[in-house]
């Protein structure tokens, strides 16, 4: 069977983001046509202690806010990895998400941050190693703990990503040493997509995966991307397979220049005099031409300087897909995808179609049949539009700045 997928995302605990309700995340994992979400920051105390409270244990390493409901969630969080390497002057600095089977497993884990004395008084806990040979130590006692928690390197090309610019790791094995049979998946992020990773060498075997890393149960942020596997059953333990032996149906990707680290430059917001900068060629030194700061490397010339021509890809299907009322808002040309409108085209849609995710899955010709004379045209030509990758970003995701957004209807 196939489960739909989106196994990393953050609590109102990560900061910023506001009260985020499970029964919010629930309803909208049904209106997008997600099976199984990742709680988000499950190893801070509060949040363990809330979601203890408040979900029902299903038997099988998931979990849902009623017996009745039909949505689970995976207990799951992210945290930060940071070593100091050799040869490097700077600490290493990697986000990664992490999956457990049950809540003894995040006790036991979160007593081992108790015991090496690292915080864990935010969303994303810092697990600080002063060596490779500490952390590699330390990441054994983790998956110590049960065999089943999964450790999986976060949108792994971003700035924060283990191979990202902040780092510049000339090879993953540099990081994780002996540890890196141990990693079975790395997840894609925003600004990459398969045909990105899959150049990388040390990486393009792995299992890709897409996620949200939504902080919020926002439309347009629930399974913005998401993972379709091969399952069994619905359990943890056969999630946990699927993503150890490459049972990977598909993947749904930002378009990469959508994200917002993907082409190198520096944003506007970063400068005084509020002008942009975005480059097709770079000098070495990265230095911004208008400000004289040092721009920020974007995921596509990362992928450059590490990738290896020779290697043979693996098959792998992924498409491109744009959050649904974005594509709405953007055919009727309304900024705000919480508009009273947008919502009523999105809804009348939902009657035809069982989930976003069942729409963008079918035929273009039963689109056509089953939305026609009940949504504007000028939508269902953005959807089909979208759905034929028809589609581009101009000017492309760089420096924290999502892409633009541009459809050929």
């Amino acid at each position: 069977m196939h489960l739909t997928v989106d196994l990393h995302s953050h609590s109102g605990y990560a900061g910023g983001v506001g009260t985020i309700l499970l029964e919010d995340v629930s309803q909208t994992m049904k209106m997008k046509g997600i099976d199984v979400f990742g709680t988000g920051d499950v190893m801070l105390p509060a949040r363990y202690q809330e979601l203890e409270e408040l979900l029902y244990d299903c038997g099988n390493g998931l979990f849902k806010i009623t017996p009745e409901d039909t949505s689970y969630f995976l207990l799951q969080t992210e945290v930060i990895l940071t070593v100091q390497l050799p040869k490097y002057k700077n600490r290493i600095v990697a986000h990664h998400v992490l999956l457990f089977p049950d809540f003894k497993s995040v006790k036991q884990c979160a007593a081992l941050m108790e015991k090496w004395k690292q915080k864990n008084t935010i969303g994303r806990p810092f697990i600080v190693s002063e060596n490779r040979e500490e952390m590699i130590s330390r990441l054994n006692e983790i998956i110590a703990v049960h065999p089943e928690i999964e450790i999986i390197p976060a949108h792994i090309m971003t700035p924060d990503g283990v191979m990202g610019c902040k780092n510049m790791l000339s090879d993953i094995e540099e990081f994780y040493g002996s540890f890196l049979p141990n990693i079975h998946a790395v997840e894609t992020g925003l600004s990459a997509d398969p045909k990105l990773l899959e150049q990388i060498p040390k990486i393009s075997h792995l299992t890709f995966i897409s996620n949200s890393d939504c902080h919020s149960s926002a439309l347009n942020r629930i399974g913005r991307e998401f993972t379709v596997l091969d399952v069994e059953k619905v359990s943890y333990s056969d999630i946990i397979q699927a993503l150890r032996n490459n049972k990977v149906v598909l993947t749904a990707e930002f378009n990469p220049a959508e994200g917002r680290y993907y082409r190198t430059g520096h944003a506007a917001k970063r400068h005084v005099n509020k002008e942009e900068f975005l480059v097709e060629e770079y000098a070495d030194n990265l230095i911004c031409p208008i400000c004289q700061k040092k721009m920020t490397l974007g995921v596509y010339e990362r992928v450059q300087q590490l990738k290896d021509d020779t290697i043979i890809p693996l098959p792998r299907k992924y498409i491109h897909l744009i959050p649904l009322v974005e594509v709405i808002a953007n055919s009727l040309g309304i900024k705000s995808v919480t508009s009273a409108k947008i919502i009523n085209v999105y809804n009348e849609i939902l009657k035809r179609f069982p989930s976003e995710i069942k729409l963008w899955l079918a035929e273009e010709k039963e689109i056509r049949e089953l939305l026609d004379k009940y949504i504007p045209q000028k939508t269902m030509n953005a959807i089909i539009a979208v759905k034929n990758e028809k589609f581009e970003f101009s000017p492309p995701g760089y420096d924290g700045e999502y892409g633009k957004l541009k459809i050929e209807i």
